[in-house]
């Protein structure tokens, strides 16, 4: 058995990724141009059930106060529990956990044109 650097969790002799958290435990065969890591990511997209119908009955200044509650709530449910939410298209909203945020101060280049 051998400890996996990642989370510390014991992985049979020539397994090449940890069972539990996904790390690679032993070194990728031939040159490789980047760093790699596997993640488990969760990707979720909500919105809000009947929101059609409601809101071609309601007053467009009602479905705007509506629809600015629901984003500051949803937003702060989704952050308290570690996720990032990428995107509201109306009253949809498309959130991910497990990928780190990418900030202007992150040192890879991948995220560079992100955050333009």
């Amino acid at each position: 058995m051998i400890a996996c650097p990642g989370c510390g969790h014991d992985a049979p002799e020539g397994a090449a990724t940890c069972s539990s958290c996904g790390a690679r435990l032993t070194a990728p065969s031939g040159p490789s141009r980047r760093s790699e890591e596997r993640r488990t990511v969760t990707t979720l997209f909500c919105d809000i059930v009947g929101f059609t119908k409601m809101s071609e009955a309601a007053d467009p200044e009602d479905v705007d106060r509506l629809l600015g509650e629901y984003a500051a709530r949803t937003r702060a449910a989704i952050e308290a529990h570690g996720g990032t939410v990428e995107k509201f298209i109306g009253d949809a909203v498309v959130a991910v956990f497990g990928v780190p945020p990418c900030t202007r101060t992150t040192p890879s280049a991948r995220c560079a044109p992100a955050c333009a």
